[in-house]
């Protein structure tokens, strides 16, 4: 082969690569889905909620009543990058929680929704 054709074979496959991308946002998700359990409508306070999970990602005033908003934001992806074409895949999931509370600071509802680590 000649010189200029084995140079352009070496440049491609120096612009050639792989990448990975991770990333983490928002409050970290403190509870299992044991604890659920042991939440009681009517009966646990907005207290014990912040002493098990810390600070919200938001607290919401709804009149004489609130909310208490956990948000935690994971992407993970990879990429493929060559000379003429490039290829980026990211999955991102969102732990989320919320808290409802009446006048006195009692539990009358909540949701939440943890998406189970990918061990990839």
């Amino acid at each position: 082969m000649s010189i200029r054709v084995c140079s352009l074979m070496a440049l491609f496959t120096l612009l050639t690569g792989c990448a990975q991308y991770s990333n983490n946002r928002g409050v970290e998700v403190g509870w299992q889905s044991e604890w659920d359990a042991q939440l009681v409508k009517g009966q646990t306070q907005r207290s014990e909620v912040l002493a098990k999970l810390g600070p919200p990602s938001q607290m919401v005033a709804l009149g004489d009543k609130s909310a208490l908003y956990y948000l935690f934001e994971k992407a993970k992806g990879e990429a493929l990058i060559l000379v003429f074409y490039n290829k980026l895949d990211v999955n991102t999931q969102y732990d989320r929680a919320v808290f409802f509370f009446d006048e006195n600071d009692t539990l009358t509802d909540y949701s939440t929704v943890i998406y189970a680590d990918d061990p990839s």
